[in-house]
């Protein structure tokens, strides 16, 4: 489709968000293995530079003919990792300024003497979904890659949920035969994207009103000034989901809202879940220590502060346990006000049916 007067096409960055055992892995495996049933497939190599990713979709290079504008010649390639240090060690900036290029299908070039290196490729362009825990995501980006081009262009979903199963449940892994046979129809589907008055009315609508909800976290400011390509990429998904018809519709335009606000409601909690510091994590040991030990019944304080030694610093001590106090994560339940001895016992904090607090 054409946004601006600039083409816009439906590729996408997609990372996937989680605690280990949140089933991320399985679902990369799973889109993978569906991608490459389709005619000539174009995945990319696990691990990758700059160098090596440019080399790879100079391979991959397709001519169709368009009815309108003629030929239209472009590479087209798939990055599916299930952890991102695995498809890119560290952070590079150089790879992640090419990612940062590609999603976007301007014209490439690189030419470099002595080497006998000149690459051209016309309309280069990128998919990509990769998986890594909050922790790992927040290490990897430096604190200046939020305020870069490629942290906005990637829609994190983020999830901590854990499906429990039956280990032992027959369970039939192999591809539907159906979902192969509509990517294979999709992968064929070629022209331009057409919207009708109704779609265009409501985004206007949602411009006008400041296109909330708006996004607010400061990780997130840049991601916000392109939440309108994110909603019209997803809603070239929404359209070609429906049926062959290249047209975005109201309908698209609710689905491809739904599904960017549903991800964007989530996407603070990566920052919190990643976040966590050596007190916050000490407070937690000590926390368990106090519930398991609280089971004979209250902990005396010197307990506790010989167990917290041993996770921080001698002066945080008393800082940490009042911390704990406040927050009602250690109740007081006896002290002897002779020699000042307290006894605690771990809060358990009471939740909602949604699992907040209450």
């Amino acid at each position: 489709m054409r946004s601006g007067g600039d083409r816009l096409y439906p590729n996408i960055y997609c990372g996937l968000i989680g605690h280990a055992g949140t089933g991320k892995t399985r679902s990369i495996y799973k889109g993978r293995d569906y991608y490459m049933t389709i005619e000539e497939p174009h995945p990319a190599p696990t691990s990758m530079s700059a160098a090596s990713m440019i080399d790879s979709l100079s391979k991959y290079k397709r001519k169709i003919l368009m009815p309108e504008d003629g030929p239209l010649e472009y590479n087209s390639m798939y990055i599916t990792a299930d952890e991102l240090s695995a498809f890119m060690h560290k952070y590079d900036e150089e790879a992640i300024g090419t990612m940062s290029a590609f999603y976007d299908p301007r014209a490439y070039g690189q030419t470099r003497r002595g080497n006998d290196i000149n690459i051209k490729i016309k309309s280069p362009q990128l998919n990509l979904i990769v998986g890594t825990t909050p922790s790992n995501l927040l290490h990897y980006m430096p604190e200046s890659a939020w305020e870069q081009g490629f942290t906005s262009r990637i829609i994190l979903v983020f999830s901590d949920e854990r499906t429990i199963g039956d280990d032992f449940q027959d369970v039939d892994n192999s591809l539907n035969p159906d979902l192969i046979a509509d990517l294979r129809h999709i992968a064929s589907l070629v022209g331009q994207f057409h919207v009708t008055e109704d779609y265009r009315s409501l985004v206007n609508q949602w411009r006008q009103l400041g296109e909330p909800p708006v996004v607010s976290h400061p990780k997130l400011i840049h991601y916000g000034t392109r939440r309108r390509v994110h909603l019209y990429k997803l809603s070239m998904v929404s359209a070609i989901d429906r049926g062959d018809l290249l047209v975005l519709t109201r309908d698209d335009f609710n689905r491809a809202m739904n599904w960017m606000t549903e991800a964007e409601r989530f996407m603070p909690d990566i920052f919190k879940a990643g976040a966590g510091n050596a007190d916050a994590k000490a407070m937690d040991q000590i926390f368990h220590y106090v519930l398991t030990e609280g089971v004979r019944g209250p902990v005396p304080e010197r307990k506790i502060i010989r167990f917290a030694k041993d996770l921080v610093p001698l002066h945080s001590i008393e800082r940490v346990v009042q911390i704990m106090i406040m927050s009602q994560m250690l109740r007081m339940v006896r002290q002897d006000f002779r020699t000042q001895a307290r006894w605690f016992k771990a809060e358990v904090p009471d939740v909602d049916e949604d699992g907040n607090l209450v």
